[in-house]
């Protein structure tokens, strides 16, 4: 029977070690392509498929990737505080696997944001361990009921996407213990992943896959974890040091250093029999594990692609949106009918959906803000400008056809040979696609030539009659031809790499082309491609690419004057701005935290036009405002993946009371952040200085101020705190638990959610510690006038900091505070409690549930 892509085989794991050659077992410890597991047929396993990444399955192509859900970034996803949806999303994933034979998610990832700069911020959840842990835990819950594996990682602190194999991060082991392992910690407490995956970056002058402190003492004796631990991809650095110290997997392949380099050193005794059988153990039974938690196999890829789930991912889009400002009361818009709208910003039309990378993802669809506005207000009461274009890369073309068709893309032939040498050459292969990017895809490496050429055809129908510019890179060398004639080169030579660029900073910089085209006047384009280098810091290490799209050109002034003039026209302008793919990535972290060039200068003039304008900034993480001040009316609406504007616009009419709160810090100056001195620096040595005070840790221990806090979000409710109850005690038990209680009453006009948010301070610490860590939350929903109790449970890791003379963690005997807050800002505290610890204790391991 095949189950889920598998062969349902019953494993007997030890009598199947002990049939299995050394060569057998060693083969199993590396990859079979790029995400796949090593089969062994003659014994009835299979290969198990992995795939990407947090926001949705993005299959096993580089570049181009196949359709699947695309759910908001994970710092949306954090901004929820909701655990229970978390667990629904990761139902939905799951599901979403099974549908595409992917019985591996690599996902989550729960590296804090040390920085605000980390190009792959958006895919962590939180820059609070307890925040990141418990979301995590859920997710991982979700994905694992419906039997498909999570692997957590990157394990650990890989949170500077620019780190290399080079880079030492050097922090102190209480900094290790409790942030950047605890969130690990606390989903392996509460869920159980099945798989972890290793960092890039050395810790304190050891690789994270050789580290037998972190993949020995810790994950598995300590925590006492018995799945499988993998490296990230091309993360294997040796061989003996990396399986001696419990680095089971070995991704992707073809192998580097294990295969007959591991016979090898099992044969000169660098590595023993038993370290080998333990590895092939742990893959076993993993493997084991998959196919047994199996379901059958629906043979359609997009079967979760259902109204059911299209509604939820809308859910979580609305409920991750947060209120910054409402001082005018001007949200939610009443009376939606008979009002003019403006919108303003080319994110109305061209939205972020998800950062760039591995979480980067192709919809099944995507609704635009613009679109779910005029599906609210109707096209005749929309009005549309751009503004300016914040874009660093161009956005794909929109109304791009297979030659003869009607079907989006392109046609695409690989030859051996140059066909323009040759106008009879035939090609090797050809396909029709509809992917904007044009990509080989590595299943067909192997049946190539060393050397080829892509040539890929399609044909472009302008919407408007204007003044239009192509924009062309690649990963290889390239031309693009329109109507025949070249008008792009970078086959001959390509400009200076200046910037960090699309599909893992793998692609050259763009040459353009403008011209005057007519609307429905259509326009045939070409794309001639070979895998060859052209310039430095462009190649085609994955596979050869190239990306063509295009804008209609605004004359200079033109998108400000046209800002100006409808914002003093219409009832409700919205300004949208913010960053995307091509600012926050993989490959890359950002240098500062402004917008896009002319971003700030158009709210700036809109502001000016119409004080009454509603501001909706998008980023994973977080950007500087420097108008803020002047706006009554601000919403953060993250990268929202598919459902960007229906939940953006939900929110906006009120048909979604917003419900999120701030995942991360957001500083009013990078400056003021607590890694600026050390974070993206080009030393190797990576000093992890802020300690224990990252985020919102660190803005009260200094007494500064951010421009927002951890954990604020406002509601169009109104919510009262009272009853709060805590007992004088927190007895010292086996279970070491405590429980907390408030009432929370919604005294506003309109049903509502709140997020009651728990931080404890400790003022008699032998050790310095934040003047409030969060340690619990829970989000309740409330009617109007409706109160309800909310239970908060407390446990040794509420009190516990990591004693690094006594090698243990270590809750201390004395008094502590309790308090409730609306968020980390000390001026949003509502109430407080003391409680006594009687008797200091020590404890070490996880206590797995």
């Amino acid at each position: 029977m095949v189950k889920h892509g598998v062969v349902d085989v019953d494993i007997d794991v030890d009598r199947l070690l002990a049939q299995l050659t050394l060569e057998e077992k060693i083969g199993l410890l590396c990859g079979q392509g790029s995400f796949k597991t090593t089969s062994l047929p003659a014994h009835g396993i299979p290969s198990i498929t992995t795939s990407d990444g947090p926001h949705g399955l993005r299959g096993a192509r580089q570049f181009a990737r196949v359709p699947s859900i695309l759910l908001p970034s994970a710092t949306a996803m954090g901004a929820t505080f909701d655990v229970d949806l978390m667990r629904r999303i990761g139902n939905l994933l799951g599901e979403e696997a099974r549908c595409k034979n992917i019985h591996v998610l690599l996902a989550p990832t729960v590296c804090l944001q040390r920085s605000p700069l980390m190009g792959r911020g958006f895919e962590a959840f939180a820059e609070d361990p307890i925040l990141s842990g418990l979301i995590a835990s859920a997710y991982i819950n979700g994905i694992q009921e419906l039997g498909i594996a999570a692997c957590i990682k990157h394990y650990a602190a890989h949170d500077q996407s620019t780190m290399s194999i080079e880079d030492n991060v050097r922090m102190s082991d209480r900094t290790l213990r409790e942030l950047h392992l605890l969130p690990f910690q606390l989903a392996y407490r509460h869920s159980n992943p099945w798989s972890f995956m290793t960092s890039y970056n050395m810790i304190n002058g050891v690789h994270s896959s050789e580290d037998p402190l972190l993949l020995q003492q810790i994950l598995r004796r300590e925590w006492g974890f018995d799945g499988l631990v993998m490296s990230d991809w091309w993360g294997t650095y040796s061989t003996a040091e990396s399986i001696n110290a419990g680095m089971d997997l070995e991704m992707p392949g073809p192998t580097q250093f294990r295969g007959e380099l591991l016979a090898i050193a099992v044969n000169t005794r660098k590595v023993s029999h038993a370290t080998v059988d333990a590895a092939a153990r742990n893959v076993l039974k993993f493997v084991k594990k998959v196919t047994a938690a199996a379901r059958p196999w629906s043979g359609d890829p997009s079967a979760a692609n259902t109204p059911k789930n299209r509604k939820l991912i809308r859910k979580l889009v609305a409920d991750s949106i947060v209120l910054l400002k409402n001082d005018r009361g001007a949200l939610p818009i009443q009376d939606r009918k008979s009002k003019s709208y403006g919108l303003i910003g080319d994110h109305f039309k061209y939205p972020a959906l998800s950062g760039g990378g591995s979480a980067e993802g192709d919809p099944y669809y995507s609704v635009t803000p613009y679109d779910a506005m005029v599906e609210v207000a109707g096209e005749e009461s929309v009005a549309y400008t751009p503004g300016i274009y914040s874009f660093k890369f161009v956005p794909f073309l929109k109304k791009l056809d297979q030659p003869g068709t009607n079907n989006h893309g392109w046609f695409v032939e690989i030859f051996s040979q140059n066909p323009d040498d040759d106008p009879d050459a035939q090609p090797v292969y050809s396909t029709a696609t509809d992917k904007d990017l044009i990509d080989v895809p590595e299943s067909l490496h192997k049946f190539l030539p060393h050397k080829y050429f892509v040539r890929a055809k399609a044909v472009f129908s302008p919407e408007n009659s204007v003044r239009f510019c192509f924009g062309f890179s690649v990963a290889g060398k390239g031309k693009v031809r329109i109507d025949g004639k070249d008008v792009i080169d970078l086959w001959a030579s390509q400009p200076p790499k200046t910037d960090d660029t699309p599909c893992f900073n793998r692609l050259s910089m763009e040459r353009f082309y403008d011209m005057n085209v007519q609307k429905g006047l259509a326009i045939n384009v070409e794309v001639l491609m070979v895998n060859e280098d052209v310039s430095g810091g462009v190649g085609t290490a994955f596979t050869l690419a190239g990306r063509l799209g295009g804008y209609e050109v605004l004359e200079p002034g033109q998108g400000l004057a046209d800002a100006v003039r409808i914002a003093q026209s219409v009832d409700v302008p919205i300004v949208m701005v913010g960053l995307s793919a091509d600012y926050e990535s993989e490959a890359s972290d950002r240098k500062h935290l402004r917008l896009p060039p002319g971003a700030d200068e158009l709210v700036e003039v809109v502001l000016d036009a119409n004080p009454n304008a509603i501001v909706v900034t998008q980023a994973g993480c977080p950007i500087e405002l420097p108008w803020e001040r002047k706006t009554d009316t601000l919403l953060h609406a993250w990268y929202g993946g598919q459902e960007t504007g229906h939940g953006l616009v939900d929110v906006l009419f009120g048909d979604v009371n917003p419900g999120g709160r701030l995942s991360v810090t957001f500083p009013k100056s990078i400056k003021h952040t607590p890694a600026y001195l050390t974070f993206g620096k080009s030393d190797r040595e990576i000093l992890y200085g802020e300690g224990v005070f990252i985020g919102h840790r660190y803005y009260e221990a200094v007494d500064r101020d951010p421009l927002f806090y951890f954990g604020h979000g406002l509601s169009y409710s109104k919510f009262n705190y009272s009853g709060l109850t805590v007992p004088s005690r927190f007895e010292s038990s086996a279970q070491h638990e405590m429980t907390v209680a408030v009432d929370v009453k919604n005294a506003g006009p309109c049903d509502g959610v709140e997020v009651v948010q728990l931080y404890i301070h400790d003022p008699e610490s032998s050790v310095l510690r934040p003047a409030r860590e969060l340690k619990a939350f829970a989000k309740v929903s409330l009617a109007v006038g409706e109160t309800k109790r909310v239970v908060l449970r407390l446990d040794k890791y509420a009190l516990s900091f990591w004693s690094e003379e006594d090698g243990q963690w270590k809750a201390e005997a004395g008094e502590y505070q309790v308090i409730i807050g609306t968020s980390s800002n000390p001026k949003d505290e509502v109430l407080r409690a003391g409680f006594e610890l009687p008797t200091t204790f020590f404890w070490s391991g996880s206590d797995v549930r």
